[in-house]
């Protein structure tokens, strides 16, 4: 029975990405609920509340909810947005249970961006407010990403990434730095024409 909700779930839900924020924006929709219908032998056995997304007059999506069967919230993820900046805030309960009772996952994420519209900087919170991990984006003048670069908590470098470019723009290496700036990694990036 849990595999048909979850079945369920995932085909009701990609129905709900399906509409377009352009779709969202020229219909002017606020809001969608999702309903989940369960069966049994064929037979309808149950019928819940699964989901529901809000809107912005721009097509973003402010917040979703996700249920449980019982009524109880499941996931709830809501975001704020400030011209191109994005604040996300996720609160997720799975039902999974703790010496002290249900767990509770908490994440929250800011994004910067630039004039235009690269993400420059990713910060990820804890539910106490701490920064957990922070992440750093640079580009080059035509708008390739040039670095990332992963920070800690305290802000200790984690893993720096570096993207290089042939004289067509293309992605010819990636090399990966751990902590010292030490090169754990590259990958190089070869075109057959």
């Amino acid at each position: 029975m849990r595999i048909i909700a979850l079945l369920a779930f995932v085909l009701a839900s990609f129905q709900l990405s399906a509409q377009s924020k352009k779709q969202i924006k020229e219909y002017k929709i606020k809001s969608c609920t999702e309903t989940t219908v369960l069966f049994t032998d064929g037979k309808e056995s149950a019928t819940f509340k699964s989901a529901f997304m809000s809107f912005d007059k721009e097509g973003n999506t402010t917040e979703e909810i996700q249920y449980n069967q019982d009524g109880s919230v499941k996931r709830r993820e809501t975001a704020k947005y400030a011209g191109k900046n994005k604040t996300e805030e996720v609160v997720d309960s799975r039902g999974d249970k703790d010496v002290d009772g249900a767990k509770t996952n908490y994440r929250k994420t800011t994004y910067k961006y630039n004039a235009n519209g690269d993400k420059t900087e990713e910060t990820d919170y804890d539910a106490a407010g701490n920064v957990v991990k922070r992440t750093t984006y640079a580009y080059t003048k035509s708008g390739d990403k040039q670095f990332e670069v992963i920070y800690d908590g305290s802000g200790k470098l984690v893993k720096k990434f570096v993207y290089g470019y042939d004289n067509k723009g293309l992605r010819i290496s990636k090399s990966t730095y751990g902590p010292g700036e030490v090169l754990i990694k590259m990958v190089k990036f070869t075109y057959g024409y």
